[in-house]
């Protein structure tokens, strides 16, 4: 069964799931899915009123302008956790349409890509993960929200699962960023029989929350070296920068 496959059957699942088995919220776990009132209102405090453009600090080199939705801290970033590794894939309602409100912002920004909706067709490519968290996970749990996502766009674009691990890579939530930049470096690469797709287009790198922005930076590399014309990036959240060390990432206004 292929990747696309397994996502929309997970997807049918969950929805059986839910109408034999009384749903409780996400977060505190009490009756009402898939997140309850006061949840809601604790992750709305994480979210921005537009999306808005995330800078890593420091760069890493070649990352493509990203725009985020949210801050990827707090509740926002246990309702990410909880639909991609807790088995609540019935956020994926709540989770899409943020990731919708990014990747809009970011295609409206950028000339190539609005361009490219008209003409044609825009790439929009969600970042690969690794074979290891598929295995565990049973399925790919961004390539439905990304879908969701693209659905709302005016114009030619579609999901492009270009993208494709080649080396094994250790997981990032213990790695801090030159580490993590060391750990994602040519780790990713295009499809060989998929680089004519690439080649002379504009592709929109997609992931779930961005830290330090090495997958990102990865990720358009390797679309920049099958030819891309240019690469561009969207995400529901990014981690701000603090005083006295920890997240690494700043938001300057649009």
């Amino acid at each position: 069964m292929g990747e696309r496959s397994s996502a929309d059957a997970g997807t049918v699942l969950s929805d059986l799931v839910d109408l034999v088995i009384p749903a409780t919220c996400a977060l505190c776990h009490r009756p009402g899915a898939p997140l309850c009132r006061g949840c809601r209102e604790a992750v709305a405090r994480c979210l921005h009123a537009s999306a808005r453009p995330a800078v890593p600090s420091p760069p890493p080199p070649g990352i493509p302008s990203c725009w985020v939705t949210g801050e990827a801290s707090g509740a926002l970033r246990a309702v990410v956790t909880a639909y991609k590794d807790e088995g609540r894939r019935d956020l994926a309602k709540v989770l899409a349409p943020w990731l919708a409100q990014a990747l809009r912002t970011a295609v409206g920004a950028d000339a190539a890509a609005r361009e490219s909706l008209r003409g044609r067709g825009l790439l929009v490519v969600p970042v690969p993960g690794s074979p290891r968290a598929r295995r565990r996970r049973g399925d790919v749990p961004l390539r439905p929200l990304v879908s969701a996502a693209v659905a709302t766009l005016a114009g030619r674009a579609c999901v492009a699962d270009v993208l494709v691990a080649t080396r094994t890579t250790l997981d990032q939530s213990t790695l801090d960023a030159v580490e993590r930049a060391a750990n994602q470096a040519g780790a990713t690469t295009v499809r060989s029989r998929q680089r004519g797709a690439v080649e002379g287009g504009v592709c929109v790198v997609v992931d779930d929350l961005v830290t330090t922005g090495a997958t990102l930076a990865e990720a358009a590399r390797a679309l920049r070296e099958a030819g891309a014309r240019s690469v561009l990036a969207a995400a529901i959240g990014a981690t701000t920068r603090r005083s006295g060390g920890g997240p690494t990432l700043r938001h300057p206004r649009p």
